[in-house]
């Protein structure tokens, strides 16, 4: 292959044609209103993270022992645990049962 031969074609090669971008002139493709926009929601995202900072909080060890003094309170009538008095009783059990002829 001659060098001019090569020169054409690596000049044909897509990798060395230019890539034209709109997105590089001087002139701006934000709008007026999605500054406003931007503005309003990150407004409503600090009131918001107000709010969060103003209630009251309880601890989460607190939480966890009224739950655990709740569940050990009612596990003597929870169905779940203690299980049904008769089976007519188990929402749970099947309505019919399948009989094959």
């Amino acid at each position: 292959m001659s060098a001019q031969q090569i020169n054409n074609s690596a000049s044909n090669h897509p990798s060395n044609h230019r890539i034209v971008d709109n997105f590089s002139s001087s002139r701006s493709y934000a709008p007026e209103y999605h500054v406003q926009s931007v503005y309003t929601n990150q407004r409503r995202l600090c009131e918001h993270l107000r709010e969060e900072a103003r209630r009251e909080r309880t601890k989460v060890s607190v939480v966890c022992k009224d739950l655990v003094r709740y569940v050990t309170d009612h596990q003597s009538s929870d169905a779940l645990v203690v299980g049904f008095q008769s089976p007519k009783d188990n929402p749970f059990r099947d309505k019919q049962q399948c009989s094959l002829l």
